[in-house]
């Protein structure tokens, strides 16, 4: 194949004279490259910060890959320029993907190759295929080093800033729960999260098949998953508790519906591999604190129930044996005490158990009760007369003791049952 023809000595190089005619140019091609790549890329339209920064890197990059070319340096000897390197920690610490950064660069790229082979045709220069060919090869080049220079220190500054926010993020996280005093302008303002709104606390933890999941993407879907189910405003609070549970606060509206039904079935239809507890909906410091509270002591609840708990545990609906959960052994007295020997730890007790706590609990009805646990009406009859019957207990006289027993049994199971 045969490469550029030869120019006659000392007549000037083609390249040279298309990248100076650019040069001459030069403040109205950044400016052009600066408002393209921020109308092109949405991510990239910016406050007045970052566009400074934006122009800042544009303007080095440009000039010094027309250095390159116009004095035929090799790319591989140049390094990525500092406003550019500046401008890529900053969007790593704005969370600005870096495909997006990625992009503006062979966005800039195409553009001023597109300029400069024009100048080199509009100027009749000898041997325009050569002339296209090392242009090319050197704005190719010189591309390619910045952006994997700049792709190293976008990772490593997203790492180090993901590391740093999470730590500012637990500490202000702890002073506005445990501190008196905290001052709130500045907690909202590093968390970037409200306080004087209505508060939901959500706990959050991987179960199932956890060794083949990034636990971080989880929680991201997590979190948008609920701003989405309880029509949040504002961003959520996220703050990993260890490397497979988080806390999640959500900002929502006043008497917020709290179906755990329905968080149930988005979690299935996400296919996400977690267990939840919700908290309670409050306003201000004090009702983020106590979100916070119940939606802690609804996992605690979930965890002590273990296997056969609900994926999804909402504090409105255990609160009564949610907030016994740390006095296990008056628990255990009350539960033998109401229940005599129906409070054995076996698996024909606890059918009956169950059936009569969904009998109690759907006002005793044979149809709702037989549909709950799908088994026939007749089952159901057989089952809560056997545990009137067998086990002496008086609906009449102490249907609260009974149902709040019966509870207290389904999610605590062993810990206040008795062996055989």
């Amino acid at each position: 194949m045969n490469g550029p023809a030869q120019r006659p000595e000392g007549a000037p190089d083609p390249v040279v004279l298309a990248a100076q005619v650019i040069q001459a140019d030069r403040d109205d091609v950044i400016a052009r490259l600066v408002a393209t790549t921020e109308a092109e890329i949405a991510q990239l339209e910016h406050d007045e910060l970052l566009h400074g920064l934006l122009e800042a890197s544009i303007t080095e990059n440009i000039v010094t890959a027309l250095h390159v070319i116009i004095n035929r340096i090799d790319p591989q000897t140049v390094d990525a320029p500092a406003s550019a390197v500046s401008y890529a920690r900053r969007l790593a610490q704005r969370d600005v993907p870096l495909s997006a950064l990625l992009r503006a660069y062979r966005l800039g790229h195409a553009q001023s190759l597109d300029l400069v082979l024009g100048e080199a045709v509009r100027l009749g220069l000898p041997d325009p295929a050569g002339t296209v060919i090392t242009l090319v090869g050197l704005s190719s080049a010189y591309v390619d080093r910045v952006c994997d220079q700049i792709g190293r220190v976008y990772e490593e500054e997203r790492e180090r800033w993901v590391g740093t926010r999470g730590m500012l993020r637990q500490y202000w996280v702890n002073q506005l729960l445990d501190n008196p005093r905290v001052d709130l302008r500045q907690a909202e303002a590093a968390l970037c999260y409200r306080l004087s709104g209505n508060h939901m606390a959500v706990e959050g933890w991987c179960h199932g098949a956890t060794a083949t999941t990034d636990p971080t993407a989880v929680f991201d879907r997590l979190s948008s998953l609920l701003h989405t189910v309880l029509r949040a405003h504002g961003r959520p609070l996220l703050v990993h508790t260890d490397e497979a549970a988080a806390r999640i606060w959500l900002a929502v509206r006043p008497g917020c519906p709290v179906d755990p039904d329905t968080v149930a079935a988005e979690l299935a239809e996400a296919a996400l591999p977690v267990r939840v507890a919700l908290g309670i909906v409050r306003p201000g410091l004090d009702g983020f604190r106590r979100s916070t509270r119940a939606a802690a002591r609804a996992k605690a609840l979930a965890l002590s129930a273990g296997a056969g708990t609900p994926e999804v545990v909402a504090f409105t609906r255990v609160a009564p044996v949610a907030l016994l959960v740390e006095e296990p052994r008056e628990l255990a007295d009350f539960v033998h005490d109401t229940l005599g020997d129906l409070a054995v730890d076996d698996r024909r007790r606890e059918l009956l158990r169950e059936t009569l706590r969904v009998f109690l609990a759907t006002h005793r009805s044979y149809a709702a009760t037989a549909d709950q646990l799908m088994v026939h009406r007749n089952t159901v009859h057989y089952r809560v007369q056997r545990a009137v019957d067998h086990y002496h207990l008086d609906l009449d006289a102490n249907a609260f003791d009974l149902q709040f027993a019966l509870t207290i049994c389904r999610w605590h199971g062993s810990k206040v049952l008795r062996s055989e």
